[in-house]
């Protein structure tokens, strides 16, 4: 129940997350009361299992792209020595960082050139090579933000699921507003959510599979494929039309080797890489001075 009510929250499969979805929802669709998915949020809360929700903007909103950089490196140390340095780097938003395998890094870039030097400089940085690089394209939000938009953004980074009373009266924006505005901008795909959480409470082992498919017709069955056949799926992330990305828990090292077998069989897989998750790691201070500087516009 735990890890189903974790992933109708991080993970529909798309970009379609809604910031300010009620629980009553998640409840519908598990098929139990509201109540319970209160009770246990609030108890993976204390635990420490969950933290705190994360909003993240459409790199579109920022004139930039997202890309995924995948490298490879048996050197975990010497990786996570590197990480106050890739913090530095420009556009870096996430850092998910794998035993045995290496590194995936998440970042928004403003032109193909300015990608191949934030690569270069990672690689530099960790002393270790791409192993692959790969866009999942975020659809543009149509329409243009306002000034008050923008207010509403700056306020939901910092708390994206407080009450909109509250919100109404630290801006001065009546809470109909806040809803209208808000509703605009979710479902314009101009902002998205993610819910932090320890994968060190989770049992087992927690692993990371990246897999790639040139073929975008068969991408789709092979994505039905994984997602049917593992059983403790914690998150996905499937809307890139060549790689996909799914976290899931495992009880042993064994298991996730026949996992790795099966996948590598399954038509359409040409590449994939499979490895421990240690930490992940988010890098936004930067995007909050972009919404600063927007806002010092008007």
């Amino acid at each position: 129940m735990d890890r189903g009510i974790v992933k109708e929250i991080i993970s529909p499969g798309s970009l379609r997350w809604d910031v300010r979805e009620p629980y009553s929802n998640i409840a519908k669709r598990l098929a139990v009361d509201e109540e319970t998915v209160r009770r246990r949020v609030a108890r993976m809360r204390k635990t420490g299992v969950i933290g705190k929700y994360v909003l993240f903007l459409n790199p579109t909103l920022l004139d930039r792209k997202d890309a995924m950089v995948y490298l490879e490196s048996k050197n975990y140390a010497s990786i996570a020595q590197a990480i106050p340095k890739l913090k530095l780097v420009d556009g870096i938003i996430s850092l998910t960082l794998l035993h045995v395998a290496g590194l995936l890094v998440g970042i928004y870039y403003q032109s193909e050139s300015a990608l191949a030097r934030q690569v270069d400089l990672i690689e530099s940085i960790c002393k270790a090579k791409t192993a692959m690089v790969w866009t999942a394209p975020y659809p543009k939000f149509e329409g243009k933000l306002t000034k008050t938009d923008w207010t509403i953004l700056q306020a939901l980074r910092k708390d994206p699921r407080r009450k909109v009373s509250e919100l109404a009266s630290d801006l001065g924006i009546s809470a109909r507003t806040i809803n209208r505005r808000a509703k605009r901008m979710n479902e314009g795909n101009a902002i998205f959510l993610f819910l932090e959480f320890d994968l060190t409470k989770v049992e087992g082992l927690r692993y990371l599979l990246i897999v790639h498919c040139k073929d975008k017709e068969r991408k789709i069955d092979m994505d039905n494929t994984i997602r049917s056949r593992l059983r403790n799926l914690i998150y996905e992330e499937t809307w890139s039309p060549s790689h996909s990305m799914f976290a899931f828990a495992c009880a042993n090292i064994l298991e996730a080797e026949r996992i790795s077998d099966w996948v590598r069989k399954i038509r359409g897989v040409s590449e994939m890489k499979l490895g421990i998750i240690k930490k992940r790691i988010h890098n936004l201070d930067w995007v909050d001075e972009e919404i600063q500087t927007r806002l010092a516009g008007f």
